[in-house]
């Protein structure tokens, strides 16, 4: 389902005149900012700071099992994600600081034209709240699909929230979210 989704990325974003591609270095961020990059013909930038959360021993375990074996952790992740260290990872409020670092740092910098930001759920989340001036505990009023894309004007140093995860591009290819873990 990934590759098609990715594909159905590439083909919504092909009349768009991208100009610059910013990607977390995990496996499956690069390989989509790279099939974007392709059709475009740029470089693909990898930022450290929009890398997902580190979920520490939760990486890679479904979440029945994880709800078995933290289910305290596991619930107040789903409710009070700001107070939520990951066993041996990170606390989720250092995810929100590096990113809003990141943004504050994003728009100083920022080039003249559009720039995709091929990132994970949780730092989109992070991202959101701190726009949208919500809560940190609020990520969960979004419905973000895997590819689904946010798109963020950016002028004279303001950012406006234009959408979140438009998925028009993804007929039939949306994820099973209730089976994410995290």
């Amino acid at each position: 389902m990934g590759e098609k989704q990715v594909e159905a990325t590439v083909i919504r974003l092909r009349d768009v005149h991208i100009t610059k591609i910013i990607a977390s270095p995990l496996k499956r961020t690069i390989q989509t900012a790279q099939a974007i990059a392709k059709k475009h013909n740029l470089p693909v930038n990898l930022e450290p700071s929009i890398l997902e959360t580190n979920h520490g021993v939760w990486e890679g375990t479904n979440a029945t099992l994880i709800r078995e074996l933290w289910p305290d952790i596991y619930n107040d992740w789903k409710e009070h994600p700001s107070g939520v260290i990951f066993p041996r990872g990170e606390a989720f409020v250092d995810t929100y600081r590096r990113v809003h670092i990141w943004w504050v740092d994003f728009l100083e910098n920022i080039d003249s034209g559009t720039t995709v930001v091929v990132t994970h759920d949780n730092i989109i989340r992070a991202l959101l709240v701190n726009l949208l001036e919500k809560e940190l505990d609020a990520i969960w009023e979004f419905n973000l699909q895997p590819t689904g894309i946010t798109h963020i004007a950016v002028e004279s140093g303001s950012s406006t929230v234009l959408y979140i995860n438009d998925t028009c591009h993804l007929d039939g290819l949306q994820a099973n979210l209730a089976k994410h873990a995290l």
